[in-house]
């Protein structure tokens, strides 16, 4: 199956709240794709102080970061005994290390938030910083309490899904690229799941101002933009027969209509096109914008 090689996953802990979450979430991805799992964190010497005190804080600081990664490693081996599972301590910062160990992975996993408000604005932008210029497709996820606004209640995204369960969500703009459909494709067949593709149009008018849209206009619209959504799905559905496909079309915000169809769903999949120019957001606005509202893990395609 497409996406299933050897190179395995990567995802990225530390000590947030729900980072057990983010675990278990890439262990389950591993063992459905049956690949190994390295678990990742990231940890660096103090930058001041006397000498003698750095050395007591950086010896300690690795001890407790070693120990973290030991109680990850144990956690994931109980529920999956036959997944192989590494560590890797990190002396660089998260970006930097979890680019390195992502350079031959399939998918790297990276929690949205941080313990307070302060690491959530720092943890927040590791995130997507790695969604911008990791090498790989990343999936971002966010916790129960920022999707649901409450601490308390379980929720599973477990991708183990058997038939019947939500499905995996594919944002597929006017041409968009192989990558991010086929990884769609994909993951719907792993969770043996239908793959909802969402296309969204805005009503440009001809004049300035607002006014209604004709309803014949507005149907007439629909048929084109679903004929192009079903030339965008041919090929990845050619190799992967099996994939029931929904398709979704309707004047919107192209944003607004995948965050809507994210609590239905899964897993969230969206392509991006990396912006280089100081101007443009780095992964595009509607990615962006995804990515801080979904209510499932986000899974951001680069396009190749």
């Amino acid at each position: 199956m497409a996406g299933s090689s050897a190179h395995g996953i990567v995802v990225g802990i530390d000590r947030s709240v729900h980072a057990d979450e983010v675990l278990d979430w890439a262990g389950a991805e591993a063992a459905l794709r049956g690949v190994p799992l390295q678990i990742g964190h990231s940890w660096s010497q103090p930058p001041h102080g006397p000498a003698e005190e750095r050395e007591d804080i950086d010896t300690g600081a690795a001890e407790a970061a070693a120990e973290m990664l030991r109680k990850a490693q144990e956690r994931v081996r109980k529920q999956y005994g036959n997944l192989q599972v590494d560590v890797a301590l990190m002396p660089e910062g998260p970006v930097a290390g979890l680019i390195r160990l992502g350079a031959r992975a399939d998918l790297l996993v990276v929690g949205s938030r941080g313990l307070s408000r302060f690491a959530s604005a720092l943890v927040g932008s590791v995130a997507q910083s790695l969604v911008a210029h990791a090498p790989c497709p990343v999936v971002v996820m966010r916790g129960i309490s920022e999707r649901t606004g409450t601490t308390g209640g379980l929720e599973s995204w477990a991708p183990t899904g058997t038939t019947g369960c939500a499905p995996v969500v594919l944002g597929a703009a006017p041409g968009e690229l192989y990558a991010p459909v086929e990884f769609a494709f994909a993951e719907a067949a792993r969770r043996e799941v239908p793959l909802l593709a969402v296309r969204a149009w805005r009503y440009s008018p001809r004049y300035g101002g607002y006014g209604p849209v004709h309803k014949a206009d507005m149907g007439l619209r629909n048929r084109e933009e679903g004929d192009e959504l079903s030339d965008v799905l041919a090929e990845a559905h050619e190799s992967f027969p099996g994939v029931q496909v929904i398709r979704e079309v309707g004047m919107n915000e192209p944003a607004w209509a995948l965050i809507d169809a994210s609590s239905r769903a899964c897993l969230m999949v969206v392509g991006t096109e990396r912006r280089r120019h100081n101007l443009a957001l780095p992964i595009g606005r509607v990615a962006g914008q995804v990515l801080h509202n979904a209510r499932c893990p986000v899974a951001v395609v680069p396009h190749r």
